[in-house]
């Protein structure tokens, strides 16, 4: 299958400390497929380094064929990648609305001019901006709270409105950064069905970093295993369920 995104043994040093060291990974087109880890591994400064806000001390981040390292986090998001926060980042004293509408602004096709003297082609595209973000809304069960404030949001809505925003971007690589973070047993099963759909419905490659262990073994097809910035596992979920490392790293050894 085409590789969409590609890291080449990319490496994060803080000074001394080594957050992530040599870690490699290939993402097919509509691949499906976690990166797990004890806390503090290094799983988040992988998710900062593919999307521009870090830039990696080694190694090399490719969205095809093209480097993407030291482009700017906006233009990451214009190629095709785009992502969701452990902590929500909506626009919470907007819209739900246009907390959707802003995520698409970049690829409006109007000029200043346009915007500011209200042209004929100016209200046509912000006309085709509203429908798809309604279409968006509806997909995610939002549309009959479009003009609610986004911080009135129950929490499982405001993580599902969060995935909804990044699609809006039209992404072809989607990265999720907990998504489940929060969420009760009722909403991570939906949240878990959501996103084996949204990867089949759009057609997108789907990265994501979770700790709900059922949630990863249920919906990814391979999972990267990383402890202290280091992967020492790769597998489809049997062979990561079964592997001693893995075990070690999560449990530690017992003393004999």
């Amino acid at each position: 299958m085409e590789t969409v995104l590609e890291t080449k043994n990319i490496t994060m040093r803080f000074g001394g400390l080594v957050a992530v060291n040599n870690f490699s990974l290939k993402l097919g087109k509509t691949d499906l497929v976690g990166v797990i880890g004890p806390n503090g591994a290094g799983k988040t400064t992988i998710f900062n380094m593919i999307t521009g806000i870090y830039e990696p001390t080694e190694g090399d981040v490719l969205l095809g064929n093209k480097s993407i390292v030291g482009d700017h986090v906006a233009l990451i998001t214009q190629q095709g990648i785009c992502r969701t926060f452990q902590n929500i980042r909506l626009f919470k004293d907007l819209t739900v609305l246009d907390n959707i509408r802003l995520a698409g602004h970049f690829k409006m096709d109007y000029g200043v001019l346009s915007s500011i003297f209200r042209t004929k082609k100016y209200h046509a595209e912000e006309a085709r901006l509203k429908e798809e973000a309604m279409e968006l809304l509806k997909i995610f069960k939002l549309d009959t709270k479009a003009h609610h404030l986004a911080k009135n949001l129950p929490y499982g809505e405001q993580r599902r409105l969060e995935i909804a925003r990044a699609l809006a971007t039209k992404p072809n690589v989607l990265l999720l950064d907990e998504p489940a973070a929060g969420m009760n047993p009722n909403e991570t099963k939906e949240l878990t069905e959501l996103i084996r759909w949204v990867r089949d419905h759009f057609q997108i490659a789907i990265l994501l970093i979770e700790h709900d262990m059922k949630l990863v073994m249920e919906v990814c097809e391979r999972i990267y295993v990383v402890d202290h910035g280091v992967q020492i596992a790769h597998g489809d979920p049997s062979e990561i369920q079964n592997n001693p490392k893995v075990v070690e790293a999560y449990l530690g050894v017992q003393d004999e």
